[in-house]
């Protein structure tokens, strides 16, 4: 608090009035030690309710992330909207697998442009091998494309996941396999309850950094085990190699955060409401749909006299039905409460949509997957999305794919596959291992709008063949090339097209040469 000396008139109110005096000055006090905002105003009659904490990150997060993550896969069990949402982060940012393209530091390492191709071509290929192989995945389920999904989708659903650096159990191209650990096993021994430096089964040092996991052997919610059979505390960092042993794959959004939260977590609630709304409507749909006559007789000589109860239903119950014929007793009546049409149901749910696509960094158009605008406002929905995608795709690369790759390096030269003169030096190794991750094709409105742009970005030297074939296709730009001339070869014998192509037309009525890096004749 800064010090506030009482004035002249503070000194003569106090004399003549003692308490007022000192009321007044520690008003003054109060008045000169706040600050100018109004959203941290209590006074206001809209904030005096809302009651907040300054917690440190861990203290805000760890204690409801067991609620978080059920409520959250319940959603993505249960709810369309949020199904649909990872489903679509899911395809853009990983689709079918990210691809490797090695990119060492050939002037660093004394190559030539010649070895340093036929070194990142044979590296390239030995980890391809690996990765289609399902001996990636220590469970033998997946292979390491498709576990890039795996952990993708565990860490929008649950915060985090870890992966484990684990020997294949199979002969396969390399013995290195991958554990995946869902986030409920990261859990704190009862006997580290009290360790300060445990923090929600992760040990952490003094500058916070990662030291251990704690990782069950059993799942915490796995019915058919009655209880954990024990702990096993997973190193960071291998004490004798110091290599990383395993990746704790989240999204930190605070300094010191320890754990990660759920994509899900701040619409949770308001998925939960919209969703019951919505089944509250359909139930209201239902109901209305249902035709049911009511016989009012005068005696009991009726339809329903003659008719015997169904079978499971009591002689005096009711039900409406589709077509339905139902007799009232003379003395009965019955009311309908009439249910209308609900008009605002569309524009409201579609206005809670629109909030939680702007939570999710999901343009609407690709969270309810319907394009209704104008070419131009639908081409940048997809352009906003593109970018936010492209983040969580450095994300997912920096977290996961890139250190995975590390590791099947540093194993394929330990074991003799790749010579790497200098490899122990930590500059000449980073050398090495420098990689380029080709993503999944982006969504395209107009193609030939789009073939058309990239032409002119590699005449203008903006782009070369190789980004455009890699950005478009995900295919490898030498091998598309060499394609297309074998192509161009055998139609020119057949005499389909001539032998030297126009750049902007082809001679003699020919078809239009293919746009440069664009599909071969065989892709199609």
């Amino acid at each position: 608090m800064i010090p506030v000396a009482p004035s002249i008139l503070d000194r003569a109110i106090t004399a003549l009035a003692p308490g007022y005096g000192v009321r007044r000055y520690n008003a003054r006090i109060a008045l000169h030690a706040a600050g100018q905002y109004s959203g941290a105003r209590s006074t206001r009659n809209a904030l005096k309710a809302w009651m907040t904490r300054a917690g440190s990150a861990d203290s805000d997060t760890l204690g409801d992330l067991e609620t978080l993550r059920s409520r959250s896969r319940d959603l993505l069990r249960n709810n369309p909207i949020a199904t649909g949402a990872r489903a679509t982060s899911r395809s853009n940012v990983v689709g079918t697998g990210l691809h490797v393209r090695a990119q060492i530091d050939r002037e660093l390492l004394g190559m030539t442009e010649a070895q340093a191709e036929a070194w990142e071509q044979k590296a390239e290929k030995l980890f391809h091998r690996w990765a289609v192989s399902k001996a990636a995945d220590i469970t033998r389920h997946q292979n390491f494309y498709e576990l890039q999904a795996l952990v993708f989708s565990t860490v929008f659903e649950s915060g985090d996941t870890l992966v484990l650096r684990r020997k294949a159990k199979v002969r396969a191209v390399l013995a290195l396999a991958l554990a995946i650990v869902e986030a409920d096993r990261i859990v704190t021994p009862v006997e580290h309850l009290n360790d300060p430096s445990v923090r929600d089964g992760v040990r952490i040092d003094e500058d916070g950094a990662p030291v251990s996991y704690f990782v069950a052997n059993d799942h915490p919610g796995d019915d058919v085990i009655s209880a954990i059979s024990g702990f096993k505390e997973v190193p960071a960092i291998g004490a004798a190699s110091g290599e990383v042993m395993a990746l704790h794959v989240f999204e930190r959004v605070r300094p010191g955060l320890t754990r990660g939260v759920p994509f899900l977590a701040p619409v949770i609630e308001t998925l939960k409401q919209l969703d019951r709304y919505s089944e509250a409507e359909l139930m209201k749909a239902v109901v209305s749909s249902f035709f049911t006559v009511f016989m009012k007789t005068a005696n009991d000589d009726g339809l329903a006299s003659a008719t015997a109860p169904l079978p499971g239903m009591a002689s005096n119950e009711v039900t409406l039905g589709s077509g339905s014929v139902v007799e009232l007793g003379s003395d009965e009546s019955i009311e309908v409460a009439q249910s209308t049409a609900n008009t605002n149901f569309d524009p409201f749910f579609l206005a809670v949509v629109r909030q939680i696509g702007v939570a999710l960094s999901i343009p609407y158009e690709l969270l309810v997957m319907h394009f209704t605008a104008s070419y131009s406002a639908s081409r940048a929905a997809i352009e906003m999305a593109s970018q936010f995608f492209k983040e969580r795709r450095e994300w997912l690369v920096n977290a996961f794919c890139q250190p995975v790759y590390e590791w099947f390096i540093v194993d394929a030269v330990n074991a003799g596959l790749l010579t790497a003169p200098g490899f122990d030096d930590p500059v000449r190794r980073a050398a090495y291992l420098g990689a380029m991750w080709i993503p999944p094709s982006k969504l395209v409105l107009d193609p030939k709008k789009e073939w058309e742009a990239e032409k002119i970005a590699v005449e203008m030297g903006g782009k070369t063949l190789e980004q455009v074939v890699t950005e478009k296709t995900g295919g490898d730009w030498k091998k598309t090339t060499e394609q297309r001339g074998r192509e161009h070869s055998l139609r020119v014998a057949l005499k389909l097209e001539p032998e030297t192509l126009d750049p902007n037309k082809a001679a003699g009525g020919a078809p239009e040469k293919p746009e440069p890096g664009g599909k071969t004749e065989e892709d199609q």
